[in-house]
């Protein structure tokens, strides 16, 4: 092990990056990643073609962009780095394709730590057959601790892309646990805080509630099947479930009744929120999501999530008339502020 010098990753290590990057797509490649090469190059018929396959199309698809970092603390960086911009593409129909990834380390960091993060990076991306197009790594006195960011494309035929068009008399669908991801972020921060709270069994369940963040598959299945029925679908991420709400349908002045007893939350989280004094329901949510659909659908579409995911499915509440208020179990619903994650962080250390 060898301690990493401010800059760029050296040539030797980069080189190793490189060849650890995993699954390379064989549709639409031209140039791919390699130590020296600044750019990605694709042929987007060959994408196309690759995308028409699956929804069984053949209308040129829509290309999807999306950005995310990851900043709050989580176990395994790579894993959640690649699947939350995954389920942000999910959303709207999109099939993930590449991905571009930025690394800026802090001063002190060693070689074995950027080649873990490399392999982690390519055993997730070769399980979702997702391209690592390139990126960017260096040392840099600007960061104190490892910030990861991601950029990813997908593609849709416009026929099955996702609209954010929720109807008043929708009804609003919460599928997964929510305030998973924030149970197991707490959990793996400090596990002695919660020995006496939680049993062994207990905690190890919260954790692995907490590594199912990915949405990705069930959309895509959901909207190869129900497209016509779905009028919006939103990731509950930073903010919770809360916040993905008021997200949804604030900007399009619309309202809601929710009715939060509803809300599947695990007796876990329950627990860990209780005894933080935090709301589970503005606790970051990876791994759930919003779906805004037609009502005469809403019991086929939870009937099939049962089929194919074990986590709860259920309906929540209704959409309302534009200019009606956002209620939430009869209050008004406010703009989401911090992630409860922070304040359960800092209750953990006083």
């Amino acid at each position: 092990m060898k301690e990493l010098p401010e800059g760029k990753i050296p040539w030797d290590i980069l080189s190793n990056l490189v060849k650890l990057r995993g699954y390379q797509n064989t549709y639409g490649i031209v140039q791919e990643a390699a130590p020296g090469i600044d750019i990605a190059t694709l042929n987007l018929q060959e994408i196309a073609e690759y995308i028409q396959e699956y929804y069984n199309t053949t209308e040129i698809p829509l290309l999807i962009y999306k950005a995310d970092p990851i900043t709050f603390p989580t176990p395994n960086p790579a894993k959640y780095l690649i699947i939350v911009n995954m389920n942000d593409l999910a959303t709207c129909g999109a099939i993930p394709y590449g991905i571009t990834i930025t690394v800026l380390l802090p001063p002190g960091t060693s070689d074995e730590f950027v080649l873990g993060f490399q392999k982690e990076l390519s055993t997730i991306c070769e399980k979702k057959r997702i391209a690592i197009l390139g990126g960017h790594s260096e040392v840099t006195s600007s960061v104190l601790s490892p910030v990861y960011s991601a950029s990813m494309i997908g593609f849709v035929p416009p026929k099955y892309y996702i609209p954010r068009n929720p109807r008043p008399g929708d009804v609003i669908i919460c599928s997964g646990w929510v305030a998973a991801e924030g149970t197991g972020i707490l959990l793996t921060e400090d596990t002695e805080y919660f020995s006496k709270l939680l049993s062994e069994e207990e905690i190890d369940e919260g954790i692995d509630i907490g590594g199912c963040i990915s949405i990705s598959e069930k959309v895509l299945s959901l909207n190869s099947r129900y497209h016509d029925a779905l009028n919006l679908v939103h990731d509950a991420t930073e903010g919770g479930v809360y916040g993905a709400l008021f997200e949804c349908l604030e900007p399009l002045n619309l309202g809601c009744e929710i009715d939060s007893s509803k809300i599947p939350i695990s007796p876990i989280t329950q627990k860990i929120t209780q005894h933080l004094g935090i709301n589970p329901h503005k606790l970051i949510s990876s791994g759930s999501f919003l779906l805004v659909c037609t009502p005469n659908m809403a019991s086929e579409i939870i009937q099939y999530l049962d089929e194919i995911s074990s986590e709860p499915n259920r309906i929540i509440g209704l959409v309302t008339q534009k200019g009606d208020p956002l209620n939430f179990d009869g209050q008004k619903m406010h703009p989401p502020k911090s992630d409860d994650l922070i304040k359960g962080l800092t209750r953990m250390k006083e």
